[in-house]
């Protein structure tokens, strides 16, 4: 088993599948390449990127500051992050999420005969922040950061206006997404993200989420969905928030929470946090 394979999405984009369970994603401009997340780091970035983009600069961007999506920060000199996920993106993962992440992400793939390299997580030596609204621009492309708070307080978007592409992290998947975490947003505010993504929905053409499974009911092809999922989910937590979906019950690591599914994905909530 391989610990991680490279899908081409579209001329000068690609998408990384590490382990089959977190994605990241290579953008290639004319004058700089851009590395959305860098998974649990068990890839050896800079040299996937060169192969990819050839020698340019490369801009390090984190989508949020979970241990899957930004264990590998330490492969580069600074890295950019949403302003509110700034202060947990200075440290290594304590021994309590790097067991969690073995137990949730590493077992299977072991178990499958698969071999990792060692595993070494840490923060880039310098961290940058992003705000609302600020323009990466690669020469030919550029994305605009939209702030998002909702899976973590922090959570940022990316989007390539002229190309329509939306970049959404953990904020919207094939499966039911977590909006119950201690560094998540108050479900109304994450609410107010994803009805903030879906007024774009006219100008988007796909959404690259950071999670995939190929095993997805719906068809949709490697790490996209069709934008019409934005208004599914805007929808959805619009029904949580007013009341008329009170979800059913969810166990999260002995925790008894709410989970309410939509026709794509859902929303594993904690009423007594809707804001």
């Amino acid at each position: 088993m391989d610990v991680y394979r490279v899908i081409p999405l579209r001329e000068n984009l690609w998408a990384v599948s590490e382990l089959e369970k977190t994605v990241l994603y290579v953008i290639n401009g004319r004058e700089k390449a851009l590395l959305l997340d860098t998974g649990f780091g068990l890839v050896n970035l800079p040299e996937l990127v060169r192969g990819l983009c050839g020698e340019k600069p490369v801009v390090v961007v984190n989508s949020h500051a979970h241990p899957d999506h930004n264990s590998g920060n330490n492969q580069f000199d600074a890295v950019w992050v949403g302003a509110f996920d700034e202060p947990e993106s200075h440290a290594a993962p304590d021994e309590a999420s790097r067991e969690q992440s073995r137990a949730m992400f590493f077992e299977e793939f072991e178990k499958a005969g698969g071999t990792l390299p060692p595993w070494n997580p840490g923060p880039a030596p310098r961290v940058n922040v992003l705000l609302d609204g600020d323009v990466i621009d690669l020469g030919g492309l550029a994305l605009r950061v939209i702030e998002a708070p909702g899976h973590t307080r922090g959570s940022i978007a990316l989007f390539e206006e002229t190309l329509g592409w939306l970049f959404t992290g953990d904020l919207i998947l094939t499966w039911e997404v977590w909006g119950q975490l201690e560094t998540s947003a108050a479900l109304r505010v994450y609410h107010r993200s994803l009805e903030r993504l879906d007024a774009l929905r006219p100008r988007v053409t796909a959404v690259f989420p950071a999670h995939w499974d190929e095993k997805n009911p719906y068809g949709y092809p490697s790490c996209q969905l069709q934008p019409e999922v934005l208004s599914v989910y805007a929808e959805g937590t619009a029904r949580i928030v007013d009341g008329r979906d009170e979800g059913v019950p969810y166990e999260f690591w002995g925790r008894l929470l709410r989970c309410a599914y939509f026709s794509v994905g859902g929303m594993v909530f904690d009423p007594d946090r809707i804001g």
